[in-house]
């Protein structure tokens, strides 16, 4: 099986949507104090999923060109 970095950094991308949606969604309580932090780290971890797009389509263009991905 040949997995290529380029697709786990996409994966990472949406999986962190994902986890930034559900700790956001669980800080939200009825007196919105309780659960502050967490709402905070979802917020935190929204930040993730660019940088993992980013990232992914910089690798996949060195893959589709046949360059290394450190040294070009």
């Amino acid at each position: 099986m040949n997995v290529k970095i380029s697709n786990v950094l996409y994966i990472l991308g949406f999986a962190s949507i994902v986890l930034s949606a559900g700790n956001f969604v669980a800080g939200k309580t009825e007196d919105g104090q309780a659960q502050e932090s967490q709402e905070r780290n979802g917020l935190f971890v929204g930040f993730w999923p660019p940088t993992f797009f980013i990232l992914g389509k910089i690798v996949e263009d060195r893959e589709k060109a046949g360059k290394n991905l450190l040294n070009g």
